[in-house]
C-alpha cells in the first residue's frame, strides 16, 4: 500500500469564513458583560490577547472553578456559538474550496489542524455539511488554552 502525502489544513478563513469564527467571539463577550452587568469588559473584545480577557471573566462566573474548568467551560460556550453560526449561515462555507478538497483526496491524505476543539471540530465540520472531508484531525482539548503555534509544533512531531 502506497501511502498519500499529507496536506494540512485550518478551517478559519481557508473553509470556512472567518466572520463565522469573530462574529460569535463578540457575541460571547457581549453575553458575559450582560450576565456580569460590566460594560468595561467590551474593551477585550477582537483584542489580541482577549483570552485574558476571558479568563477575568471566567473567573468572575465561575469563582470556585479551577483554572481548567472555567477554561473548558468558556471554550464549550464559544464553540457551541460558533457551530450556530454555521448551521444558521451556510454562506460562510466556502464551498468551492470543499469540492477541490474532495477532489484531492484520492491523491492526499487530508489532515486538519485546528485549535477548536477536539469535543467540538466534528459538530463543526457537520454544521457546515463538511462531515467526513478530513482523513486526521489534529485539534486541542477544551482544557487548553488555544495556540496555533503550539498545536502546529505538536503536529509536526507526529
Amino acid at each position: 500500500m502506497v501511502e498519500k502525502p499529507i496536506l494540512a489544513t485550518n478551517i478559519d478563513g481557508f473553509l470556512i469564513k472567518h466572520q463565522a469564527f469573530i462574529k460569535p467571539h463578540k457575541l460571547w463577550f457581549k453575553r458575559a458583560i450582560m450576565l456580569l452587568k460590566d460594560p468595561s469588559l467590551k474593551h477585550w473584545i477582537g483584542k489580541k490577547d482577549y483570552f485574558k480577557g476571558v479568563n477575568e471573566i471566567m473567573k468572575r462566573i465561575m469563582p470556585n472553578a479551577s483554572d481548567k474548568q472555567r477554561t473548558k467551560q468558556a471554550r464549550d460556550w464559544y464553540q457551541q456559538d460558533v457551530i450556530n453560526y454555521i448551521k444558521f449561515n451556510q454562506e460562510t462555507v466556502f464551498k468551492n474550496i470543499a469540492k477541490t478538497l474532495i477532489k484531492l483526496k484520492d491523491k492526499f491524505t487530508l489532515a486538519l489542524i485546528t485549535t477548536n476543539t477536539k469535543e467540538h471540530i466534528h459538530q463543526i465540520l457537520e454544521a457546515a455539511n463538511l462531515k467526513g472531508i478530513y482523513d486526521i484531525i489534529f485539534a486541542t482539548s477544551s482544557s487548553e488554552k488555544p495556540d496555533k503555534a503550539d498545536l502546529f509544533q505538536k503536529f509536526s512531531k507526529q
